[in-house]
């Protein structure tokens, strides 16, 4: 295990950008999102060094999070956040916990939960376990000009009565300076059999946001036309997992997510779902998100060195009005960045932004009929 361990590590030397190998803190925030198979697992450095992990990964592969860790220079965590309960967010509690000292504060949505890695996880964090008070907030590198705020919106599906362990995912909005990304687990965002729209009712409290990170791996009951349109994310990261059974990430999400006129999506691995879009997606392996202090930029790496840099949403020019938005006589509208078309009527449609969208009588060439057509959207 140990050789195998030490191989993972050397890998991990080569797809991590060098800027974040010189030591844990580099005077600017980072978010570090792991790729950590079918699961979830993050960790936030501050600019003057402070941590915070987000879950901790899949129980089936411990090994990935913990190369990742080591790769990085992190002995030690000051605060963990648990999204929700299943083995694929903290199953790797135990074994991640008992190489790396968790300092301060776990804090997860309370109550308990029916299963084997639950009692291994309350186990290892013992008292430092803290239940998340919604409303909170969190504060990094406090006595400095430029601190780091974990805002903790909401628990236990906001309010909303649900047996659905998904629903009840914990959600925090960072924030440093203008810029705001999002954890938000599993949530979901369709009311079925087995789940309930969270997303709907939260969407409201998360507000903007530069970076989500795709609720529930992407699958087709997250990420709903409503929360799109409020949270308006920039990019979003996909953890996923390849040859995962569930089929994530689905077409259904990635279509919410290109049709509300995202930028571009960081898949951790390729996964097990629907094809990715040459214009909008990459396979990116582990992603670091980098913000400067008081920057109106901030830069997302990913595999092979490369970079993307994006304006902080606060930061970025207004879109210019549109010129072609009366639907009265068009029968069909697609978005610029998407690879479909719906009918004009679709609520979908009403996702689109004003600079992407266009309008028409006849199907564009190389785009296909979104397949939810002409049924209504959420």
């Amino acid at each position: 295990m140990e050789k195998i361990l030490r191989l993972i590590v050397a890998c991990v030397f080569l797809i991590v950008p060098p800027s974040v190998l010189a030591g844990v803190a580099n005077g600017k925030l980072q978010i570090h999102y792991i790729d950590v198979g079918q699961g979830d697992g993050a960790i936030l450095i501050s600019p003057k060094g402070e941590t915070v992990m987000f879950d901790s990964g899949n129980s089936k592969d411990c090994a990935k999070p913990l190369a990742y860790l080591e790769s990085i220079g992190v002995t030690e965590v000051d605060y963990h956040v648990t999204s929700h309960y299943h083995s694929d967010h903290i199953g790797c509690a135990t074994e991640v916990f008992g190489q790396v000292k968790l300092k301060k504060a776990a804090y997860d949505r309370g109550q308990s939960y029916s299963s084997n890695v639950y009692r291994d996880y309350v186990k290892i964090v013992g008292n430092k376990r803290t239940t998340v008070q919604p409303g909170t907030t969190l504060t990094l590198d406090a006595q400095s000009a430029n601190p780091v705020r974990l805002k903790f919106i909401t628990a236990n599906a906001n309010g909303i009565q649900t047996d659905d362990e998904n629903d009840k995912s914990v959600v925090v909005v960072v924030e440093f300076g203008g810029f705001k990304a999002e954890f938000g687990g599993d949530l979901s965002g369709e009311s079925t059999t087995k789940y309930k729209d969270i997303e709907t009712s939260v969407a409201p409290m998360v507000g903007p946001i530069d970076v989500y990170k795709v609720h529930h791996h992407c699958s087709s009951h997250s990420t709903n036309p409503t929360w799109m349109a409020t949270t308006k994310p920039t990019v979003g990261i996909i953890s996923v997992g390849d040859g995962n059974d569930y089929g994530h990430p689905t077409e259904a999400c990635l279509t919410r997510l290109h049709d509300a006129g995202i930028k571009k999506t960081y898949w951790t691995e390729r996964g097990n779902g629907a094809a990715p879009d040459s214009k909008t997606d990459v396979i990116s392996g582990s992603v670091v998100v980098e913000v400067v202090p008081n920057a109106k930029k901030y830069t997302v790496s990913y595999h092979d060195h490369a970079v993307d840099e994006y304006a902080i949403a606060g930061e970025a020019e207004a879109p210019g009005p549109n010129t072609n938005n009366d639907i009265s006589d068009k029968k069909l509208a697609w978005s610029k960045l998407s690879n479909v078309y719906h009918h004009a009527d679709c609520d979908v449609v009403k996702l689109i932004k004003p600079a992407n969208i266009v309008f028409g009588d006849t199907p564009p060439a190389g785009k296909t009929l979104h397949k939810d057509c002409p049924k209504k959207s959420r």
